[in-house]
């Protein structure tokens, strides 16, 4: 099984706790237009989560936790629910544990 380092929040340094930080930023954005849909705050859970495995660049880290906001928490046809439901059955499908 393939192991890749990742860096949690409370170890980071420089440009990553920036990233960090304005990830929350992010996510902070989104709750005010969607204020019952909290995003996962990956300090919390203790696991590993997807923004994490790129944690060793602090950039693709955070443009990618942006697009994923924009996508499931941008404006939309769909609603959150909606496009929560998309991303279950597709992870269910390929065999994504996330």
């Amino acid at each position: 099984m393939p192991w890749i380092k990742v860096i949690p929040e409370e170890e980071s340094e420089g440009e990553l706790k920036e990233a960090y930080e304005r990830m929350r930023q992010v996510n902070q954005s989104y709750e005010a237009a969607w204020p019952n849909e909290r995003p996962l705050d990956p300090s919390r859970s203790g696991a590993v989560t997807p923004p994490m495995l790129s944690s060793l660049n602090p950039m693709a880290m955070l443009y990618g936790r942006e697009l994923m906001m924009q996508i499931m928490r941008g404006p939309s046809r769909l609603s959150p629910a909606q496009r929560e439901m998309i991303a279950t059955v597709t992870s269910i499908t390929t065999d994504c544990r996330y």
